[in-house]
């Protein structure tokens, strides 16, 4: 009686079944890319808002210590003042003229996190900068929102408990807010004047 030869079949995908493979993994990365992108963008907004907010309860710190808001005297209430190291050199109580002279006790009423490197610059950016507050070794510094822009912030600077509202807001038709202190960031887009994705306080 004469026996079949044993053969010894070696099992593996075929080139079908790789290709149904990749096609499927490339279909949920697909799926999964809109998703994590959108979470990106609420993080960093939730974040500029934080900081929004913290900041806001930082000046108003400030003006429970001296009984005025930081900024130089004279300052023009409508002027929009930035996060760079004019006004948190103030809020910081920095070794310098500026912090000295309008932050006399020197209290850091500002804290947070070092801001991080950007990944690419651009002209429409303040620094190299963002999501955080720079560090001089005077205890100065500036800070960015998580766009590589600086805050805007206005501020009651004639004491009348209320704060003319910027051009680009148009979502009520008064002309001043009853608010003490106004702070935004310009959004993802990076431009102040478009109001579409604006973070603001009020």
């Amino acid at each position: 009686m004469r026996k079949s030869p044993f053969t010894h079949r070696i099992s593996g995908f075929t080139l079908l079944e790789l290709l149904v493979v990749i096609a499927i993994i490339g279909i949920l990365a697909g799926l999964m890319f809109p998703a994590t992108t959108g979470a990106l963008r609420r993080a960093e907004r939730t974040h500029a808002e934080n900081t929004c907010y913290n900041l806001k309860n930082a000046i108003s710190a400030y003006f429970t210590e001296y009984r005025k808001y930081p900024a130089e005297v004279g300052a023009d209430e409508q002027a929009e003042l930035r996060t760079d190291s004019a006004l948190m050199d103030i809020i910081l109580g920095a070794d310098n003229d500026v912090g000295e002279t309008l932050n006399p006790r020197k209290i850091a009423f500002y804290s947070g996190k070092q801001a991080k490197r950007a990944p690419s610059g651009g002209e429409d950016t303040d620094g190299p900068w963002r999501k955080g507050i720079t560090l001089g070794e005077d205890g100065g510094g500036e800070l960015y929102d998580p766009y590589s822009k600086f805050y805007y912030v206005r501020m009651d600077l004639d004491y009348n408990n209320r704060v003319e509202k910027p051009s680009w807001d148009e979502s009520t038709g008064a002309t001043v807010l009853p608010e003490a202190i106004l702070i935004w960031s310009a959004g993802k887009d990076r431009q102040e004047n478009e109001a579409k994705d604006n973070i603001k306080t009020w």
